[in-house]
């Protein structure tokens, strides 16, 4: 999304739970009705997750301001104003960084 707008965008403006890193673009929309695990947690992803204006303002610099739901909607018309996904815990466990994230064969 950077590259396309040109501009960085620091990702604490979507308020992640979890960071991925080392995907193909819009992976985890492939993982919607899936369990995925990461380190020994298992989730269940539910659904894509749409963004709205609170998105538009970074946390960090609250005087940059870009339409993200626009943007996304404009430059990525497949996929709409969505970025992201919810889930829940199908079972506890412990996830550390660098842990390996991926769907549950």
């Amino acid at each position: 999304i950077e590259e396309t707008l040109g501009v960085p965008l620091n990702p604490t403006r979507f308020r992640p739970n979890i960071l991925v890193d080392g995907l193909p673009p819009w992976e985890e929309f492939n993982w919607v009705g899936k369990q995925i695990t990461c380190g020994s947690v298992r989730l269940r992803v539910l659904t894509r997750t749409i963004r709205c204006d609170g998105v538009s303002i970074d946390p960090m610099d609250p005087l940059v301001k870009l339409d993200i739901p626009r943007l996304l909607t404009t430059h990525y018309p497949k996929h709409g104003p969505y970025l992201g996904v919810y889930a829940q815990v199908d079972e506890g466990g412990t996830m550390n960084i660098g842990d390996m994230v991926g769907e549950t064969r």
